[in-house]
């Protein structure tokens, strides 16, 4: 029996709250999924259920390669969003989303 060792777990990071939409897109593209409207409304709509204090977190499937689950809390009274990503199981994607959750917790992208 074989038994597969679990999805690796990039821990909890924040990024500005602003950048919540980019930094989805970029994800999937890194996992060779298109990220479009309706996946963001699935997020932006149950983002305001969550809370990072009461350990409330979304979790929302990027189907790719390979499949990524972004899990993604607020924290109340600030203007950023605590993001986890699951299912990483390789060093490129992971050194990419590492480098796309600076960016997004650096700068506040203009629109």
């Amino acid at each position: 029996m074989t038994i597969s060792e679990p999805a690796r777990i990039l821990d909890s990071s924040w990024i500005i709250d602003v950048n919540l939409r980019p930094l989805c897109e970029s994800i999937a593209q890194f996992a060779g999924y298109e990220f479009g409207d309706s996946d963001w409304r699935a997020v932006e709509t149950a983002l305001p259920a969550t809370d990072v204090e009461q350990d409330e977190w979304y979790e929302y499937p990027i189907v790719g390669q390979p499949a990524i689950s972004l899990l993604v809390a607020v924290d109340p009274g600030s203007s950023v969003v605590f993001v986890r990503v699951r299912g990483v199981n390789n060093e490129r994607a992971k050194l990419q989303i590492e480098t796309a959750l600076r960016i997004f917790a650096t700068w506040e992208l203009a629109q």
